[in-house]
């Protein structure tokens, strides 16, 4: 029997219709489009992009007028003391030394500030402390004024109970500072807001107990300066930091088309393999069906009638003769 040899590259021909079959059916997935990255405004551009570290920040408040003429007066008979840093000069107390840091491109931060004031009256039984201000910046406008409240409310100590309630970081008053001026140059920034208004919230209410919600309280005066770090360079324009490319199907294969050595030829064989083995196998069997059919059709051929042509042998006369053969 003949035997069926099919070399490498012949079987790499077979499986050039099969991959290209299996390429066209693939459906193309488009590689997903990289968003462009969108231009910072131009205020934000001029200011340093990374938080800057404040180097020296003063507020001056008042707190509440009409509280402190109410402890000072002639109902009260009280009075108020500062204590670890805090000044007063009338009309205003003085918080300086604040530390923290100020974003200028987003308007965010917070910068804290120690000392406090105690405020007495009605003999002792009216004692109330406030302390620690911390200036917390939200955005564009807008900042928030955190104390420390602590004290007995005179109505508790008239019943009798002095137990003292105290409150960590009470968000006391919201500050407006749709007024006040940032610049940066040369890596530093300053912020000054000069008598912005303020209003105490509802935790403000909540821990202070005198005045309802909204209730405008004293202006507060505002500076602050800081050093600010090199800003990052910007991504350019149409490209996404931190984005991998996305491979295609196609291009993985190319990829693993491209190993060296075994690998490629073990690739190659497994790639084939598949497509190839129905493509063989069809070969096979067409090729054994032909050759039964023309086996078959020989065996018919030479048992039959004789062929149109073909020399028949005559039968011999009675003498023994055979006709038309010279005795």
């Amino acid at each position: 029997m003949r035997s069926l040899c099919v070399s490498r590259r012949a079987l790499a021909a077979l499986a050039v219709p099969a991959i290209v079959g299996v390429a066209l059916l693939t459906p193309v997935v488009a590689e997903p489009a990289v968003a462009a990255v969108a231009a910072e405004s131009a205020v934000a551009d001029d200011l340093a992009s990374a938080a800057c570290t404040v180097t020296a920040a003063e507020l001056t408040w008042g707190f509440k007028e009409s509280f402190r003429s109410y402890i000072s007066g002639s109902i009260a008979k009280g009075s108020w003391e500062v204590e670890d840093g805090a000044t007063y000069e009338t009309p205003a107390f003085g918080w300086p030394d604040g530390t923290g840091d100020y974003d200028p491109a987003t308007a965010t931060g917070e910068i804290a500030f120690a000392g406090g004031i105690q405020f007495s009256g009605h003999g002792g039984l009216l004692q109330t402390r406030v302390a620690n201000p911390t200036l917390v910046f939200a955005g564009p406008g807008s900042a928030q004024l955190l104390l420390d409240i602590s004290g007995v409310a005179m109505e508790d100590a008239l019943a009798g109970d002095e137990a003292v309630e105290e409150f960590d970081q009470v968000p006391f008053v919201e500050i407006d500072l749709s007024d006040a001026v940032t610049a940066a140059a040369d890596g530093t920034v300053t912020l000054t807001a000069t008598d912005a208004p303020t209003t105490i919230t509802e935790d403000g209410f909540a821990a202070f107990g005198n005045y309802e919600p909204g209730t405008a309280f004293d202006p507060i005066t505002i500076t602050v300066s800081g050093e600010c770090a090199d800003p990052e360079p910007e991504p350019e324009a149409g490209t996404a930091p931190d984005e991998e490319p996305v491979a295609t199907p196609t291009q993985t294969a190319l990829a693993d088309a491209s190993a060296d050595g075994d690998a490629d030829d073990a690739g190659t064989i497994a790639l084939i393999a598949g497509g190839v083995a129905a493509v063989v196998a069809a070969l096979v069997v067409v090729f054994v069906v032909r050759r039964r059919r023309a086996a078959s059709t020989g065996a018919a051929s030479t048992g039959g009638a004789p062929t149109e042509g073909a020399p028949t042998e005559a039968a011999p006369t009675e003498d023994g003769s055979t006709p038309g053969v010279e005795q």
